[in-house]
């Protein structure tokens, strides 16, 4: 609490060389902290005799990695309390750079925050996207945290070479950025606030930042960064299969039982489905399947799963607890606040406080206890993730938000994996919370949108692939013709390939009413092919921003209802391409390409035409292609309010 700089460190032993975690290799500086005495003027210049510095009870480790196939310093600091009394860490920087030279000519890129929990109260903009030219005297920051800014930072230069920048961090955390020292050079400054109260002999370790260059564009500084994270951070997952081909039973609501999960299990069976999920609406009041809806419990169910060839899951939203449970009738003071509004059969529901350190080992065990009762391979999380700290029941340590996040809600996620290993998590809550690449580290997917309809997961895709990897992009299957305005027809090739780049494919329609030869599900298995054929190609590649996508209601105001996204994979020399037409004037038009390889030629091909083509890659990134939707052959289909709807695959092979 005492807010004299600390002006001086003395370095105590220097560590290098050191082998890290996935092929980093590691250095480390241990350093004692000293500070300027009260009442004593410091020194002008660094040259001058310093006057007599006194010791801080203190001692910080600053660890720095490096990866020999990545261009990016990832570093963390660890304070240790060396006193007799306890000390309060009000500030902890994660990384603090100056670029050196003029900040002139940079753009800063950042965005995803939501301003509001429910999409329907923020439409169409509900991931937002930020960017911002540099120079003298522009400053600007990034909040993150839960429901907040992206953990990320780009930035593009004029004449070609990129940074990003990045911190691991769900707790909430602050980046200011710019001209913040008046000399016209770029600063990045990223810390948190804690308010930690830091015991004697005890260590707080910051979450950890990384900072790497790349030569090229937005989407080559984003691919710079989601290398990295996959190769380094990312929750790691051995199956060829992934992003999975999924069911999720949300579309049925909570009003499901075992005959209804069998009936539609058979459907997926039939359409080569890889992952079966029970939402919401299989659990009583402590976490045991409501033996009125499963009366053997969803063990049968996941065996079935298992011999079809499928994963089994479960929705688990943990940070929400039953007034009708053993443990709140036991411990009312580990709940704080409202819950999720979708446990409301009977009696109230509460947040569970994961700050709470009690409540929270209780909550690991429980999860453990549901995995194995269930015989799950996948759980996801959902609203509400936590309840915050009651100051009336339990001691605060740090700031609330901190106490319940990084050292509740982080610690339950490590500990299940480590207790669980095999058990794959996604993360929902709402629509993605938690944009951070802590999220990255504690899951395998996360939902992006929300079960929000075709146009507005494109929206969504095309931001958030700015930052995370694509396998974060998993897709809840619905349809809307716009906010309010329910779809009635049957889905088609737009619908579904509207709703499957980068993470899993989920299905949340209603397969029991899907007749088997159905136009329908023709479209649908056509789609879930594609999928298998495409998504290594997605998830490993760049993301090719071609044509951005726009709300529907943006149609015909300023924008031409035209949009397209793509993949390159530099190692195999191919991409694919997803282009689609909503409405507008523009039959045909050309779709803008970048990123290949202009040395090779390419072997193209389209998923509804029969033409191919050889073209070199300076070829079509100087001119396009130019296509027509609907292409010859295609019908021309019209959706509920007037709008034409089409969509086109494009492949691009190496020869």
């Amino acid at each position: 609490d005492d807010h004299r700089p600390l002006a001086r460190g003395t370095i105590k032993e220097v560590r290098v060389n050191e082998p890290a975690e996935r092929g980093c290799v590691a250095a480390s500086i241990r350093i004692a902290l000293h500070r300027q005495p009260p009442n004593v003027e410091p020194a002008p210049h660094v040259d001058d005799p310093a006057p007599a510095f006194e010791p801080v009870p203190v001692e910080l480790i600053w660890t720095v990695q490096a990866h020999p196939n990545h261009a990016v310093l990832r570093q963390w600091f660890a304070v240790t309390n060396v006193g007799g009394e306890p000390l309060t860490i009000t500030h902890l920087p994660l990384l603090i750079a100056n670029l050196g030279g003029q900040s002139t000519g940079l753009t800063a890129h950042s965005g995803l925050d939501r301003r509001h929990r429910f999409r329907k109260q923020e439409g169409a903009d509900w991931f937002s996207w930020q960017t911002l030219p540099l120079g003298s005297g522009v400053v600007s920051a990034i909040h993150s945290g839960h429901r907040r800014e992206a953990t990320c930072l780009g930035l593009t230069s004029d004449n070609g070479p990129g940074l990003f920048l990045g911190w691991e961090s769900n707790a909430q955390a602050t980046c200011d950025y710019g001209d913040l020292h008046g000399t016209g050079s770029c600063t990045l400054d990223v810390s948190i606030e804690p308010r930690y109260n830091l015991q004697p002999g005890a260590t707080l370790t910051g979450p950890a930042a990384f900072l790497g260059c790349a030569d090229g564009d937005l989407d080559e500084v984003s691919y710079g960064t989601q290398r990295f994270v996959e190769a380094v951070i990312a929750q790691p997952i051995d199956d060829e299969r992934f992003p999975y081909v999924a069911f999720n039973s949300w579309g049925y609501g909570a009003e499901i039982d075992d005959a209804s999960m069998r009936q539609c299990f058979e459907q997926c069976r039939k359409l080569g489905v890889e992952l079966f999920v029970v939402d919401f609406g299989w659990e009583g009041p402590d976490w045991h399947p409501d033996s009125s809806r499963f009366p053997d419990g969803l063990a049968p169910l996941s065996d079935a799963a298992h011999e079809a060839g499928m994963a089994f899951g479960i929705h688990l939203s943990f940070g929400n607890v039953s007034s009708l449970s053993e443990m709140y009738r036991e411990h009312p003071e580990w709940t704080n606040g409202a819950g999720q509004w979708a446990y409301h059969r009977e009696g109230e529901v509460s947040r569970l406080s994961l700050g709470h350190p009690e409540a929270r080992e209780w909550i690991i065990g429980k999860i453990v206890e549901i995995i194995d009762e269930t015989k799950i391979d996948y759980f996801l999380t959902d609203h509400f993730l936590w309840g915050g700290v009651d100051p009336a029941t339990n001691v605060l340590t740090a700031t609330d938000d901190y106490q319940t996040v990084a050292e509740g809600f982080d610690v339950v996620l490590q500990r299940v994996h480590e207790l669980r290993p095999d058990v794959l998590f996604e993360h929902c809550d709402n629509g993605m919370g938690l944009p951070t690449f802590k999220m990255t580290a504690q899951n395998v997917t996360s939902i992006g949108a929300d079960a929000v309809g075709s146009q507005y997961e494109r929206v969504a895709t095309w931001r958030i692939s700015r930052v995370l990897s694509p396998r974060y992009l998993d897709h809840y299957v619905t349809e809307r013709l716009a906010p309010g305005i329910p779809f009635t027809e049957p889905f088609g090739d737009y619908e579904y390939r509207s709703q499957i780049f980068g993470g899993p494919m989920i299905l949340m329609t209603d397969l029991m009413a899907l007749e088997e030869g159905s136009d329908d599900w023709n479209a649908l298995m056509r789609t879930i092919d594609l999928v298998k054929r495409i998504r290594r190609q997605v998830v490993e590649g760049k993301v090719l921003h071609l044509l951005e996508p726009h709300p529907v209601e943006r149609v015909g105001d300023g924008w031409d209802g035209w949009d397209a996204i793509g993949s390159y994979h530099p190692e195999r020399d191919s991409a694919v391409i997803l282009a689609f037409r909503l409405g507008g004037e523009l039959d045909e038009r050309v779709i803008p390409v970048h990123g290949l390889n202009p040395a090779s030629t390419y072997r193209i091909s389209f998923e509804d035409r029969p033409e191919t083509m050889e073209r070199t890659g300076a070829d079509v990134m100087r001119t396009g292609f130019m296509l027509s939707l609907p292409g010859p052959g295609q019908p021309r289909v019209i959706d509920g309010i007037g709008f034409v709807r089409a969509s086109e695959v494009i492949h691009l092979q190496g020869v």
